[in-house]
């Protein structure tokens, strides 16, 4: 996946980092933490049905576009379907895009009707998206990304989640961590 989208290459593992470092925040249970370190990883399987001038479009997507990225989640959930995890993997990922106040897709579920894993990964990756490089824009310094988690909290996403993350941040070491996240396309691939 990472060759036929170089933009997001990594995002997938990146994801599970971040996702499982929240977790391990917020002191969810083992089968969480493990379902968000799967799930996270495997959440962009789907985008092997997507047309790589796509993924790789340097200007904006059109809403079309859009709407066939964002439904390959839904693909990466029906590709998992038959897998034997013990774990809710595939349905983690199809609640990927539901809300927190229940404007999200595609049952319209809301607060903690979502997952407890699908609503750390959904934070790990808004966060990972914002502070990665892609095509059509430059990474997001990591306090812009938190100022706009903090906007949707409550709407699009668990407020617990983020305020873990911000701990992690700022109290665990994070920031150095993570900074490579904002590497762009030729640092990352020397790493």
């Amino acid at each position: 996946m990472d060759r036929r989208d170089p933009y997001s290459a990594n995002q997938s593992a990146r994801v599970a980092e971040v996702g499982v470092a929240i977790a391990e925040e917020l002191q969810s249970s083992d089968k969480v933490i493990r379902t968000v370190d799967i799930a996270g990883n495997l959440m962009n399987l789907g985008k092997i049905l997507v047309p790589p001038e796509i993924l790789t479009k340097a200007g904006n997507l059109t809403e079309e576009e859009k709407t066939i990225v964002r439904d390959s989640l839904f693909a990466s959930a029906d590709l998992l379907e038959g897998v034997k995890f013990n774990l809710p993997v595939a349905e983690t990922l199809r609640q990927l895009q539901e809300h927190w106040d229940g404007s999200g897709q595609p049952r319209g579920l809301s607060g903690t009707a979502i997952n407890e894993a699908a609503r750390i990964i959904m934070v790990a990756n808004a966060f990972v998206g914002m502070v990665s490089p892609r095509a059509y824009r430059a990474a997001l310094d990591m306090n812009k990304a938190i100022s706009i988690l903090m906007e949707d909290a409550d709407k699009k996403y668990d407020r617990k989640p983020i305020s873990a993350l911000v701990n992690f941040l700022d109290n665990r070491g994070g920031r150095e961590q993570w900074a490579h996240f904002s590497d762009d396309l030729d640092n990352q691939s020397e790493r």
